[in-house]
């Protein structure tokens, strides 16, 4: 991916090359092209092609740089300095995160049943997500149907999907612990195993690599040298471990996960490793929902995005605000998508118990209505007799006596997928006539 590099001057020599300068920063005048510069963080490619520059393109990138950087809050790590900036969108976008959309979702929430149905699928979805920005090449499909039917994997992309299924499930249960060495080089080793990073795993790496880009093939980054990757690491750890100084848990999980790709320290598996983190971080900091959506199919949906960020980052100064900024995009694309599912599982089960209701002044039990009444919101809604079991708490032949009371009546029929039989509903149409019967 070719990628500009911003013009490099040295701001001391600026001034003194132009003494109006620093009295133009500091008035008011330029306050608005400050603002809708950073309201997107415009990178220099996309300033340059502005119109209502105040002056000619490369001062006015030195003018905006400027005012950056006199906002930076700053970072080191070993001998890399890297900063970012708190520009009032992304405080907006964090509040509005942390307020609207995460309290939005415990205020009206989905039921426990919606809740788990949706969590499996997100996780699932978020482990073959996750693999394909990493080159897995089988299809959603393929990958839907071996993690549901608990097949084996039969090639190395669906074994990717596999670990990185085990790797959120490990993650999960190690919210507890600190970030250290260990932990990562585990969660590394479940992500490659019987893959061709196999090979990388259990240290980190011990030679220099270069990170290709994915489109043409270009070297789109080098990391830093091998000999530097340990102390480097510890800084990482000492960084996530430590808590006095206040940074948002979305902002830290996002420079946590561009570290890793930044440090880059084993040979292969760095993306799905740093994408654990990034979850892992924010479980650990008690946002929980991360569960119920896919970061990574947010990522993949918007890949060159991802890599632009990582690039604008590195090219401008590692001004982190690039990717900080991309990563809560992401994050409010994935949490959206479950607000809409809550929104229309809230409009299934108004359309189901509104159904219900009736089918009990018809006659019917509880169970049978409510049954018939999911089974009429969705048309693809399917039920056999475990799952009706579990999900009114009656044994078996209990099930089965409901499920042949129903049949008996023309609402549901059976259908028969591979070796399993399941219940549907014979048609909305019936259930109407039923009703005006």
């Amino acid at each position: 991916m070719r990628f500009e590099n911003p013009p490099q001057f040295d701001i001391s020599e600026l001034i003194l090359k132009d003494e109006h300068l620093i009295a133009e920063f500091f008035s008011k005048k330029y306050d608005d092209f400050f603002k809708s510069s950073n309201a997107r963080y415009l990178y220099w490619d996309e300033l340059k092609h502005r119109k209502d520059l105040p002056f000619e393109p490369i001062k006015s990138w030195a003018l905006l740089k400027l005012n950056r950087r006199s906002n930076y809050k700053k970072l080191t790590f070993g001998d890399f300095n890297f900063c970012y900036t708190l520009t009032e969108l992304i405080q907006k976008d964090l509040h509005e995160f942390d307020l609207k959309l995460i309290g939005g979702l415990y205020k009206s929430p989905i039921t426990n049943f919606e809740k788990s149905e949706y969590l499996k699928n997100s996780l699932l979805e978020e482990a073959i997500a996750s693999s394909q920005i990493e080159g897995a090449a089988t299809t959603t499909k393929v990958a839907w149907d071996m993690l549901k039917s608990g097949r084996k994997p039969r090639n190395e992309s669906e074994q990717m999907i596999f670990n990185n299924l085990r790797g959120i499930k490990f993650i999960d249960e190690e919210i507890k612990s600190p970030l250290d060495f260990k932990f990562i080089i585990e969660v590394h080793r479940i992500m490659t195993a019987n893959t061709s990073a196999e090979s990388c795993a259990g240290s980190f790496r011990d030679g220099q690599i270069y990170v290709q880009d994915h489109v043409d093939g270009e070297i789109a980054h080098t990391p830093p040298q091998h000999e530097k990757v340990v102390a480097l690491m510890e800084e990482l750890c000492k960084f996530v471990n430590e808590d006095k100084t206040f940074i948002h848990p979305i902002i830290k999980a996002s420079i946590i996960h561009f570290m890793i790709g930044f440090i880059h320290p084993f040979k292969d598996g760095n993306g799905r490793t740093a994408r654990a983190l990034f979850y892992w971080y924010l479980l650990k900091k008690d946002y929980s929902l991360i569960k119920s959506i896919s970061i990574s199919r947010a990522i993949l949906d918007s890949r060159i995005q991802y890599d632009k960020a990582f690039l604008k980052t590195e090219n401008d100064d590692n001004d982190l605000t690039y990717f900080i900024m991309y990563s809560i995009k992401s994050l409010r694309v994935a949490f959206e998508s479950l607000v809409r599912y809550r929104d229309k599982k809230k409009e299934e089960r108004e359309k189901s118990n509104l159904i219900a209701y009736k089918l009990i002044q018809k006659g019917l039990h509880k169970r049978q209505a409510d049954l018939i009444g999911y089974l009429y919101a969705k048309e693809t809604n399917r039920v056999n007799i475990s799952s009706y079991s579990e999900r009114y708490g009656i044994v078996r032949q209990t099930a089965r006596k409901d499920l042949n009371d129903l049949e008996k009546l023309g609402l549901i029929e059976e259908e028969k997928i591979g070796r399993n039989v399941y219940f549907k509903l014979t048609s909305n149409v019936k259930v109407n006539i039923y009703l005006e019967a």
